[in-house]
């Protein structure tokens, strides 16, 4: 019997075992080896000159280039024949000889981009973006670990808060069914000293037993999907409970966050929220200071802006995951950069604006609100999917449109059916269509949610 399976099938008392248990070992994998030193290491290069920045970036990126052209099969082919040399990179700017990367040219061929003469020990990660198109990469322990130091240094302590601290998450791995509605809607995870709260249940029936639970827990500091904080935000100062859950900071991410959200959740949870991006490919980090600026973290990726017809697409090159580097990557994601000094003192690079993809929810008889980022997860492993689309006329009913990839079976729809089910009930009626192509936005861009019943909570 597999793991998910035996969770399933436990009583709540288990659950919250297994929630430890997992988390025991992810702290080991994320927090230890050289986990310490990397957080101290970005502490301190956070103060650095722009000069000593971009020296140290461009560093990092010769590095990454040279490991790359020799190991890695996509780069090796790509560099002879473009007669790219990473010795002759002199400035992160001769990226520009390079073409820039699609997810489809990644997924067509993953392994080609995975080192086949000295690889490291390889992790298994899927990211799906709020897009609905599927792509299962791979991570390196150093990876993974330069990016907890990343969120330590650059998201949880410009916050006031650092690991450990009691934190309460609200993300999307379905730890309750989606048809229990009698709840606890929540398991606790005693190695993140972590209360992990449902995504899937945020209705208005169960929202008062989440204020109850959060009262209880006083966590230090909320984090999770920004239309998931910004549910529980609503229903706060829509029933008066203003100061029943005092966080000293709200950490959000995944979702655009709009000005009248964030006065939403400072309103009702009565802290600062602090913004974050980054993408689970690990090629980007960037976080809001105390100032409120939004920072790229130099050592963590190149972010590069690229005009197209929607505006500037975030373009990153990650220079520490070599599991699975990826060189100049779209994003789909859209910001505009600031020549203004940030008052914080910090010389990293400031965004001025940053867009990330803007969808619909999907709302399911019960009442539940469900973002894209959440929904997004449903189809991450689903094996042989291109792109997927949700629509939704009626709460009673989503329509949801498949590009297949070719030798897409029944198998690959019922586990897709399964993971949706995990998320979004019995009750919710799930029709499915082939297409050949998901239908883009008038700009180009791709939607992973179609809704008639009323806009986002977070429209961008």
């Amino acid at each position: 019997m597999k793991l998910a399976d035996l969770y399933a099938r436990s009583p709540v008392a288990v659950q919250n075992v297994f929630a430890s248990g997992y988390g025991l070992r992810e702290r080991v994998r994320r927090y230890g080896g050289t986990y310490k030193e990397l957080v101290h290491e970005l502490q301190l290069h956070q103060w650095a000159t722009p000069e000593e920045l971009q020296a140290d970036q461009l560093a990092r990126l010769r590095e990454q280039l040279a490991w790359c052209g020799r190991e890695v099969p996509h780069y090796r082919d790509q560099f002879r024949q473009l007669g790219f040399d990473p010795r002759d990179v002199t400035s992160v700017d001769d990226l520009t000889a390079l073409p820039l990367l699609d997810k489809e040219v990644v997924r067509a061929d993953p392994d080609r981009f995975v080192p086949d003469r000295n690889p490291p020990k390889l992790i298994a990660q899927t990211t799906g973006g709020t897009t609905g198109t599927p792509l299962r990469y791979w991570a390196s322990v150093d990876a993974v670990r330069f990016n907890y130091a990343a969120y330590e240094a650059r998201t949880r302590r410009w916050a006031g808060t650092r690991f450990g601290d009691r934190i309460a998450s609200i993300h999307g791995q379905p730890i309750v069914p989606a048809d229990d509605q009698s709840g606890p809607f929540w398991r606790r995870n005693l190695a993140f000293n972590q209360l992990y709260l449902s995504v899937y249940h945020l209705n208005d029936a169960n929202l008062p037993a989440y204020i109850a639970e959060l009262e209880s827990f006083d966590p230090h500091a909320i984090a999770g999907y920004t239309s998931a904080v910004h549910r529980i935000a609503q229903h706060i100062l829509e029933s008066g409970n203003l100061g029943r859950v005092s966080p000293s900071c709200i950490l959000v991410s995944s979702e655009t966050l709009t000005p009248a959200v964030r006065r939403d959740m400072e309103q009702a949870f009565g802290c600062r929220v602090f913004n974050g991006y980054s993408l689970g490919e690990l090629v980007a980090w960037i976080s809001e200071c105390p100032e409120g600026s939004m920072h790229v973290s130099t050592e963590y990726g190149v972010v590069e802006l690229v005009d197209g017809p929607a505006g500037s697409e975030i373009v990153a090159t990650g220079l520490n995951n070599r599991a699975m580097p990826l060189i100049r990557y779209r994003t789909g994601d859209l910001a505009t950069a600031s020549d203004e000094p940030c008052r914080c003192g910090r010389h990293l690079p400031v965004l001025s604006s940053l867009t990330g993809r803007v969808d619909d929810v999907v709302r399911t008889p019960e009442g539940s609100v469900i973002g894209p980022a959440p929904m997004s997860l449903a189809f991450q492993r689903v094996p042989r999917l291109r792109r997927a689309q949700v629509h939704q006329d009626s709460v009673e009913a989503i329509r949801i449109l498949l590009e297949p990839a070719p030798g897409f079976s029944e198998d690959d729809a019922a586990f897709l059916d399964r993971e949706l089910r995990k998320r979004l009930g019995t009750t919710l009626r799930i029709d499915y269509e082939y297409v050949d192509a998901i239908p883009r936005t008038s700009g180009g861009k791709e939607r992973l949610v179609v809704s008639s019943l009323g806009r986002s909570p977070i429209p961008g």
